[in-house]
């Protein structure tokens, strides 16, 4: 069971789950009318049918969320009502998450006709717990990890808490140890501590999945934090780290720094992707933003002994791992960013 507290509103998933429902019969009985609709834009536009390919995928999105909220409503009277072990609802909601992320991460690359390719899969597959860190710039890669990973592997995410508004993550990922983490709240403290128990409590089974950047990398953000930290005579130190990631945001927050001091016995996993930083948000599938795209991914493993745990050096050497990242992004764009 998840030791962290959980967040639950009735008032929040009444509004969500109901929404939800509605979409996921509304979007499918509308498709004899938007459809024919998308296609002949698609005719017009001359691309790939994206709009077509969109409106599909979100139809898919709302029944496979609602089917597997299904799913947890079943596990829920199990457990309930018919002596469900905890150990046994925990892997059964473990089982609904893995579903619903693959299912979504697949189907977005069939439907839309891109590909993939993975160098380092192995890394990932290694049985032997990990705090992996990985590039964040678009909504797809948030199902990374599940959906490439080739065994059902236990990954425990950092997720922000603004996406409990999804009522599948709302209802299942608590149910599993997740973490929800409130950005810009008073006290960072608490957040940072909420992430450590999780680490303390499944120490030698768990890997752990954060997106140290803190949000989905773009030029504009890089842009705002650039003109932040110039704008501190303090922190010239970040200035400079900011303007050598020109692709790439910083992934200095202190729940990535404290989970790497705290976690000695798990190993330094680093996900690398580029190919999918356009799709920022579900809006932009209608414009091509993934069709026919290519999702290439490199993903490479240090073993807990070689990460160093001192405060000090933390984060030089998350940073130049960072590097790394940062170069296997810029080395696919034509006219990289500038500070």
């Amino acid at each position: 069971m998840n030791p962290i507290p959980t967040d639950i509103s009735w008032k929040r998933r009444l509004i969500t789950t109901s929404a939800w429902f509605a979409l996921a019969i509304l979007m499918p009985a509308s498709l004899p009318l938007t459809l024919p609709l998308a296609l002949l834009w698609g005719l017009v536009a001359r691309d790939h049918f994206s709009a077509a390919r969109a409106l599909i995928f979100l139809s898919y999105f709302f029944v496979l969320e609602c089917t597997g909220l299904l799913f947890a409503l079943v596990h829920w009277l199990r457990f309930h009502l018919l002596g469900l072990s905890p150990q046994a609802y925990e892997r059964a909601n473990r089982r609904v998450q893995r579903w619903w992320s693959r299912g979504l991460f697949w189907t977005a690359l069939k439907l839309f006709g891109a590909r993939i390719s993975v160098k380092g899969l192995d890394h990932l597959d290694n049985p032997h717990p990990a705090v992996i860190l990985c590039r964040h710039a678009s909504t797809l890669d948030t199902m990374l990890p599940l959906g490439i990973a080739s065994s059902p592997r236990i990954f425990a995410y950092v997720i922000k808490s603004e996406l409990l508004a999804d009522p599948a993550l709302d209802y299942v990922a608590q149910r599993i140890p997740n973490v929800f983490v409130n950005r810009g709240t008073n006290n960072p403290e608490a957040e940072v501590q909420k992430i450590l128990a999780l680490a303390r409590d499944h120490r030698d089974t768990f890997s752990l999945v954060l997106y140290p950047e803190g949000t989905r990398f773009s030029p504009a953000k890089r842009q705002r934090l650039l003109d932040k930290f110039a704008a501190s005579p303090d922190k010239a130190d970040l200035l400079a780290t900011a303007r050598a990631l020109t692709h790439t945001l910083p992934p200095l927050r202190d729940g990535a720094l404290k989970l790497v001091e705290h976690a000695a016995d798990k190993d330094l996993v680093f996900i690398a992707h580029r190919g999918i930083d356009r799709v920022g948000s579900m809006a932009e599938l209608f414009t091509g933003a993934l069709t026919h795209a290519h999702l290439e991914v490199n993903i490479w493993r240090i073993p807990a002994a070689q990460v160093p745990r001192d405060p000090e050096l933390i984060a030089p050497f998350i940073l130049e791992h960072w590097q790394r990242i940062n170069d296997f992004v810029a080395a696919a764009q034509t006219h990289p960013t500038t500070a």
